[in-house]
Parts: structure tokens; sequence; C-alpha cells
């Protein structure tokens, strides 16, 4: 081929140039036009070279091989035949690219579509894992349950049953003096995004939602209440004579209302959109109040008590056996009863909607959020069946008791001592008897304060407790009244009475209350403060009747500490008072009628009321 290609390109003539006679006179060749001619003769034939020099020098070769009669007829043919299978080559490879695009864009659609499949096949996962992981962790006997718990099972349950917003809401019957009189639902949780919600409140006999909390509703009336009867999902007891088992029955029923825009008696805290709407009831047991606590209390003290007596009857018949007596042999100890106590329903409501959606909720999801409330349930009733106990346990423990009891008079001593000598350094510089008997109550009230900072963990420990008396909140109400704090600080939202779960969260950390008593100003006028600053109103609420400093021992000798500090508070106010009371009246006597000042009450709220 090479050959062949050389021949051809020898042989073939370069393009000729026809110069015309009369265009040429004799002799006369110019020496630029002889250059142009072979600069053009060069071009064409590079150009021919590169275009069809080749494929002619092929034909020719091909030509060569064959020797036709017709060389023209053969090569004509020879050419077209050319021309198509070149043109063959450049739709193939043509077709190949687009099969190669193609191929590479649906491979790219299959990664795509993988790749979503797996990032929702890891959602999916990621859900179910919270929904078990909060599921076991209710169902574990180890699980101490956490306030914070609520709001875990208002995100699982979102997350679970594809909810636009989740709340939880709780029964509440309404006080005399507080925001709303009547029973009402109370949201205490959201999600996120609906947190507005916290700030409402469902009036009964409003909406639909009431029905989740009805005990035992009637049968004829489950369509008119818009209430659910899921599949039972509770062990089937089985009957001897082979009867149908009956499945047994819930006494509360979630409310489920696949369109809310077709109940008239639904409630809308916002607009109307259109959407499901799912109320799951979630009822327990709470143990947090006095029958509990005397129920445990009875049970452990009688526990303790036939302890002793056996461990005593032991005693005695070993010390028999060891003076060679014959006594009989050990009856078995008699069966232990488990501890039961009195406790009180609670009812909440799980409430779940997809307003905004319009997309209705999936029965199988509904049924993981009942069960979930019913193991949230569940497990804050254990928790606080427990709860109560262990705070019994303690209370009772009089070895645990006795060295605090020894612990605290060492503290107050060594306070004592270290007050001792400016207290008498002050009292001798005392004018009356008035103003000692101030300076003595001051020096009485930071010995307390002293004792209290001193024995601040010992204060904190009150906050594992999960119950106690009206008595014992009022004391420490007082002092955090006497300290500052407010009846927002004091009193659980939308209520008139005092909760001890509230109340408790201000000895977190005993030192910040602590703190505030130091920088509280007790000497010295008061104008213009609230009504449960005063000085009256802090020392009735820290005086209950019948307590003294040893019936607050006897409760704990944390409370005490308390007790004491808030009395000798009141005390060294009382004697400030008393102190200008005395200056005043002695001054306006002295003036006698020329006398203009102010009256007394106008100097110091506090004396509006001994006035």
């Amino acid at each position: 081929m090479p050959l062949a290609s050389s021949w051809f390109s020898a042989q073939l003539p370069f393009p000729s140039v026809h110069i015309r006679r009369q265009d040429v006179r004799p002799g006369d060749y110019p020496h630029q036009n002889l250059e142009k001619g072979r600069r053009m003769d060069a071009g064409a034939a590079k150009y021919l070279e590169e275009n069809v020099g080749g494929v002619l020098a092929k034909a020719l070769a091909e030509m060569t091989v064959v020797q036709p009669k017709d060389g023209v007829d053969f090569l004509s043919k020879w050419l077209a035949q050319y021309a198509e299978l070149e043109e063959a080559k450049t739709v193939k490879a043509q077709v190949e690219q687009d099969l190669a695009k193609m191929r590479a864009q649906t491979r790219e659609k299959l990664a795509a579509k993988e790749a979503e499949r797996q990032t929702k096949q890891a959602e999916v996962q990621k859900l179910e894992a919270l929904y078990t992981g909060l599921f076991e962790k209710f169902n574990s006997e180890e699980t101490v349950f956490e306030d914070k718990f609520w709001q875990e099972l208002v995100t699982v349950a979102q997350s679970t049953a594809g909810a636009s917003a989740v709340y939880l809401g709780v029964l509440e019957q309404g006080e005399e003096g507080s925001e709303i009189t009547g029973p009402h639902i109370s949201y205490e949780y959201a999600s996120k995004g609906s947190e507005w919600m916290t700030e409402k409140v469902l009036p009964e006999g409003k909406g639909v939602t009431w029905g989740a909390l009805t005990e035992n509703p009637a049968e004829e009336s489950f369509k008119e209440m818009c209430l659910w009867k899921p599949p039972s999902v509770e062990p089937v007891v089985e009957t001897e004579d082979g009867a149908e088992p009956e499945k047994p029955s819930s006494p509360y029923y979630p409310v489920s209302v696949e369109c809310v825009t077709d109940v008239a008696s639904m409630h809308y805290f916002h607009m109307t959109r259109l959407g499901a709407y799912l109320a799951i009831p979630l009822v327990y047991q709470s143990y947090y109040n006095g029958d509990a606590y005397a129920d445990a209390k009875t049970y452990e003290e009688e526990k303790k008590a036939e302890a002793i007596r056996r461990a005593e009857e032991e005693a005695a018949r070993q010390a028999a056996i060891d003076a060679g007596e014959e006594v009989p042999e050990a009856g078995e100890p008699p069966e232990e009863k488990p501890l039961t106590m009195r406790g009180t329903d609670v009812k909440m409501v799980l409430c779940l909607d997809t307003l905004g959606t319009n997309t209705a909720f999936e029965e199988g999801n509904a049924m993981k959020i009942l069960e979930l409330a019913k193991a949230c349930s569940q497990c804050k009733s254990k928790t606080e069946f427990k709860q109560v106990d262990n705070q019994v346990l303690s209370v009772i423990d009089e070895t645990h008791r006795n060295e605090i009891d020894e612990k605290v008079v060492e503290v107050a001593d060594q306070v004592e001592q270290g007050f001792m000598e400016q207290l008498e350094a002050e009292q001798a510089e005392a004018e009356d008897e008035l103003k000692k008997e101030l300076i003595q109550k001051k020096f009485a009230f930071l010995k307390a304060l002293q004792v209290a900072k001193e024995m601040h963990q010992l204060i904190g420990g009150l906050t594992s407790w999960v119950y106690t008396t009206s008595d014992v909140m009022n004391v420490v109400a007082a002092l955090a009244y006497f300290a500052g704090y407010s009846k927002k600080d004091i009193y659980p939202r939308r209520k008139s009475t005092m909760d001890w779960q509230k109340l408790k969260t201000l000895l977190n950390d005993p030192l910040v209350l602590l703190e505030k008593v130091v920088k509280k100003e007790v000497e010295g006028p008061k104008k213009d403060v609230p009504p449960e600053h005063l000085h009256n109103f802090i020392l009735q609420m820290a005086s209950p009747a019948e307590m003294d400093a040893e019936k607050a021992k006897e409760i704990s000798p944390a409370f005490q500490l308390l007790y004491n500090l808030v009395q000798a508070g009141c005390a060294y106010r009382n004697a400030d008072l008393e102190l200008r009371k005395a200056e005043f009246n002695k001054k306006k006597e002295e003036a006698g009628e020329e006398y203009e000042g102010p009256a007394l009450e106008d100097l110091d709220d506090d004396f509006k009321e001994t006035a």
C-alpha cells in the first residue's frame, strides 16, 4: 500500500496553468506570477493529498491487483462502495456513541435510584431505631422515668406516625383562684414548630379529644365520639370449655378522625386545615400522694419490725443452743407480702395531626404509637412506685439519720464559735435592749445561714423526695419568698396550689438559693414589694401549725436546716421592725403635736399590717 500511494503521488500531474497567447508578450514572464503559480500548485497538491490522495491510492492499488478491463467503471464503483462503507462506519460510530451515552445515563439513573432507596431505607431504619430504642427503654426494669422522656415521646411519635404536629396534654381539674377553674386539658409538651400549643388549654366539652379520656364509653357512642377500637395486642386468655375467649378490653380508647373537616365538633386552635387527627389516651397510676406514702411507710416499718423480731428470736435460740438446751427447729419464715400502695389516676392524652398535608395515619403506625404510650405510662407508674418506697426507706434509716444529726451538731458548734467574738463585741456597743435583741437575732440568722451553706449537699438530697406534706412545701416556699423569688418561680403554671415536683427544683443547687438569701437586705424599709414578700405573709407561711425545730428534725435533718434558717430570718426582720417602730414612736412622742412627718405605715410596707 505505501508503494502504491507513492506511485500515485509521483504520477499525479500538477494542475496546469493555461496561459493565453494574447496575455503574454514575448519575453514577458513576471517573477512574481511564477512564484504565485508555484504556491497555488503546492497548495492544490496538499489539498488533494489530504482529502483524496489516500483514497485514490487504495483504489489504484486495488485496481492493479484486479486489473479490470474498464478501469473507469471499476474505479467509480469502488469509490461508491468505499463512500458507503465510510458512511456506515460514521453511522455505526454515532450509534455506538449514542448507546454509550444512553448506557451512562441509565447507570446514573439507576445509581440515583439506588442512592435514594438507600437513603429512604436508612431513614426508615433510623426512625425504627428511635422507636425501638424508646420502647425498650420504657420496658426496661432499670429505667428511671425522667421528665425529659415526655418530650422524647412527642418527638418519636411524630417521626413514627409522620405527623405534622404532636402535643401532649394532661387533664387538670382546675382550682379556685387559678386561671381556669373548671376541668381542662393543659398542653405541656409539643413537637418542634408547634411550641405555641403549650400556651393553650382545651376546656371540658370542647372538641373530640375528651373522648380519649372517657372511661368505659358506651358502645353506641363510639361513632359519635369518633372513637377507634384498635385490634387487641394483649394476650388472649383461653377458656376451659373451648368457648371463644374474650379479648381483654381497655377502659380508654383512641380518638381517630380521617378528615377533620368531616367532623363538625372538631375544635381548632388555629385556622382550619385539611388533615387527620389522632388522640391516644395515656393514663397511669401515680403514687406521689399521701396515701401511697403512708402505705409504703407502714409496710416498711412492719417489715423492719418483723426482721428485728426474728433476729432477736434467732439470737435467743442460738444462746439456748450454746447453753446446751434442747431447742426446736426454727420454723420457715412467713411468706413476705408484696408492697401495695393506693395510687391515683393521672390522665394524659397524646395528640397527633396531619393538618396542612391532608394525609391519613396508617393503622400500623397508630398501633405503634398506642403501644409506645402504654409502655410510657407503665414505666412512669413503676418509677413512682419505686421512688416512694425508696424515700420511705431513707427516712426510716435510723443509723444514717443519727450520723447526719451528729454532723449537723458538729458543724453548728464550729459556726457558732466562729461568730461568738464578733457577737459579743457588737452587743457590748449596743445602747439599749432592742438593739441588743436585733444583734442577737442577726447573728442567729447568720449562723443558720452558714450552717445551711456548709451542709448544702444534705439539703440538695431533698430533691430525691417525690412526695412531701403541704407543711414542708410551705416552709420551703417561705424561704424562697424571703430570698426574693416570685410566685412564678414557686407555683406550677395555671395553678394556685403548690406542687413538690415544681418547688423542689429550687433545691437542685441549694447554694444558688442560699446566695440569694445572703444578698437579701433584712434590715431597713421596704416599699412597693409584692404581697408575698411582706414579713407577715412569709412568717405565717413559714410557721405551720404544730411545727417547731424538733418536729422539723423528725421530718428530716435537711428540712430542719431550712426551717431554722427561715425562722431565724423572720426573727431578724421582726427585731428590726420593732427597733425602728420604737425609734419612730420616740421621735413622734418627742415632737408631740408639732410632728408633721410621715405615718409609720408609710415608711415601710411591713408596718401596714401591724399598724
